[in-house]
């Protein structure tokens, strides 16, 4: 047992025996564990305690605490790729005025982002299936306001699907520019593709396939 020191009612220190139970854990976790423990200046026996409160406050609010770790994981990486938040409605309206004003210009500048975003994975270094995997994971974290989204890698073909009826049909058509420059970035290219308001579907290849059919 643990001896313990409580405070009573704001007046005093009593001496509590609290129980400890032994738990197996990972060998690789633990480590990590007595890492952070030390950086903080913690216990691991406290540090250990403090993740098992926390899990089990989320629990208990019925909240999803690996949910909230990617979520706040995502908005983490939002803001340091350069996105700012805004209205949505907001958003929509300016998409749609600059697409009726400069059409090719705007489908342009959201084609060169698209390629910008892509590139900050590819310069992480790794597999190119690696960094195409962390793009994609983050991409679906950042449009949490889409109904369906989703990407998918097939024999070499890259298949993109969403819906969003919550899409203008010009805010569709740029989304699908920035898709398409992130795609060019990672080295493909959309050999067939359908696109309305709120629906999109591409199909892309590897650039090298593509050239020898």
């Amino acid at each position: 047992m643990l001896i313990g020191v409580v405070m009573v009612g704001g007046c005093g220190l009593k001496e509590v025996k609290v129980k400890r139970k032994t738990f197996v854990a990972r060998e690789d976790l633990i480590n990590r564990l007595s890492e952070f423990s030390e950086q903080r200046g913690y216990s691991l026996y406290a540090l250990v305690n403090e993740v098992l409160e926390l899990a089990i406050k989320a629990e208990e609010a019925g909240v999803d605490l690996k949910r909230v770790v990617e979520e706040y994981r995502a908005v983490k990486a939002a803001r340091e790729a350069g996105f700012i938040l805004m209205l949505e409605r907001l958003w929509y309206d300016m998409a749609d005025l600059v697409y009726e004003q400069a059409k090719d210009e705007a489908l342009k500048g959201w084609f060169d982002v698209g390629a910008w975003f892509a590139k900050r994975y590819v310069a992480l270094g790794g597999k190119v299936g690696e960094s195409f995997r962390a793009f994609v994971k983050d991409l679906e974290a950042f449009v949490w306001n889409v109904s369906e989204f989703t990407v998918e890698t097939v024999k070499g073909k890259v298949y993109v699907r969403l819906v969003s009826p919550r899409f203008t049909e010009a805010y569709t058509y740029l989304f699908r520019a920035f898709i398409g420059g992130a795609l060019d970035a990672f080295g493909y290219r959309v050999v067939e593709e359908e696109v309305g308001r709120g629906i999109m579907r591409l199909e892309a290849v590897g650039k090298e396939a593509d050239e020898k059919r």
